[in-house]
């Protein structure tokens, strides 16, 4: 960590692509005052600032800090449900505030963490500068309805409350559930509406929750200025998420045309976290300690995925990049950068694989006015990548400067 608040620092590099989809600025200076973008402009543009302290990041490339607006900060490292078993609270604490400082070191300025029992409590860590790590919007306790997605399906109900899961049944409970989550300091609500492949007994494919349940949800959030994200898979659990009134699909494996539709008139965010399409077919190969029932459902979805990405991207959905990575192999956090590089081999375009990482995800959580791009006025979330990610969108993977809120945790040996 370096930087006093109100230190002036000029941010010099090769490139700069800003987030906004414009054409990258070429010899870049980026000035930042205390936690924010005082000015931005070409070298030569921009005057001598007194006082002013230079990073010089050479033929580096600048961008707006990464979001992931679909992750689960959980200390996890097997896929095996007797993770949640034998593994003790405090190492798995121990292990997510090691995920934070690889998600951090890693690019990722922000995330939005949809489902983790202690993702508060780190946010609180973070913002009192306990430990480093991105900035977190936490969903805390899930919403599922009894034998849904978050549901554990092989445990005793009351085991499952104890875990942290908030299970709900009809539109009164559904609203309880809700202000429990809110009263536990949720900044956004998780629910479910559809089956999914982590679950034991469901179906991807299949609804859950009635419209009437999520409304009831959805109003609680709202009245309040919480967004709700809906994990639906199946096309039908879509619609009921969106009918519903959500502001977010996350996964979406199953769409259909109709469900697409009522994503764009409605102006609801996709989060299609495609790239565990290439962990589906890695664990083929190698499925690790994954249970057989998870290992067909993966199989299940891998051709669905990228054509319900496709479908939704040429319709003009907005999209927002989240990994659902949880720590484990293959999706280990400090990796998420697989999320925005899988969309651009399915089929995106480099520009818009880093505006869906970087503008639209902050959209999608709500913070755009403060992040999301690197402009005037705005928090100095900044990051440097060896290469040009328009070029090759691998270049994301090779982050070597990383500044949040003005303040620097990684840099190069060649601008120290």
């Amino acid at each position: 960590m370096e930087k006093k608040k109100e230190e002036i620092v000029c941010i010099k590099a090769k490139l700069l692509i800003n987030g906004t989809g414009e054409d990258p600025v070429t010899n870049p200076v980026v000035v930042v005052k205390g936690d924010k973008i005082s000015d931005i402009g070409k070298e030569g543009e921009i005057g001598t600032v007194e006082g002013a302290k230079i990073v010089d990041l050479e033929d580096l490339t600048l961008l707006p800090g990464l979001t992931d607006a679909h992750v689960h900060i959980l200390g996890e490292r097997s896929y095996s449900p007797a993770e949640d078993i034998i593994v003790p609270h405090d190492l798995k604490v121990i292990r997510a505030v090691e995920d934070c400082q690889k998600l951090l070191k890693a690019g990722f300025t922000m995330v939005r963490d949809l489902g983790s029992s202690i993702s508060l409590s780190l946010k609180k860590a973070i913002n009192e500068g306990t430990i480093i790590g991105p900035r977190i919007f936490a969903a805390g306790r899930t919403i599922s309805q009894t034998g849904g997605h978050s549901d554990i399906h092989y445990l005793p109900r009351e085991e499952v409350l104890k875990m942290g899961i908030l299970l709900a049944d009809g539109p009164d409970d559904c609203r309880r559930a809700a202000r429990e989550a809110l009263r536990d300091g949720a900044d956004v609500i998780k629910i479910m509406t559809s089956g999914g492949v982590g679950s034991e007994k469901d179906d991807p494919r299949y609804p859950q929750f009635t419209v009437e349940e999520v409304k009831a949800i959805t109003e609680e959030a709202h009245r309040i200025g919480r967004r709700v994200a809906s994990h639906a898979e199946g096309a039908e659990g879509v619609k009921i998420a969106i009918a519903g009134g959500v502001d977010s699909v996350e996964h979406g494996y199953f769409l259909d045309e109709e469900s697409v539709q009522m994503m764009l008139e409605r102006n609801v965010f996709f989060v299609p976290t495609l790239c565990l399409v290439e962990v589906y077919k890695k664990s083929l190969e190698k499925p690790l300690d994954m249970p057989p029932w998870r290992l067909r459902k993966q199989e299940e979805c891998i051709d669905a995925m990228p054509k319900s990405f496709m479908m939704a991207y040429k319709a003009g959905v907005k999209i927002a990049t989240g990994s659902d990575f949880f720590g484990p192999p293959m999706r280990a956090h400090g990796e998420n950068a697989a999320e925005p590089i899988t969309m651009v081999k399915y089929g995106m375009t480099p520009m818009d694989a880093i505006v869906a990482a970087t503008k639209n995800a902050a959209e999608c959580i709500g913070i755009e006015k403060s992040v999301g791009t690197v402009e005037k006025g705005k928090l100095a979330d900044i990051i440097a990548v060896k290469g040009n990610p328009l070029i090759d969108i691998n270049a994301l993977k090779n982050v070597e400067f990383v500044m949040k809120e003005g303040v620097i945790y990684k840099k190069p040996q060649s601008a120290m």
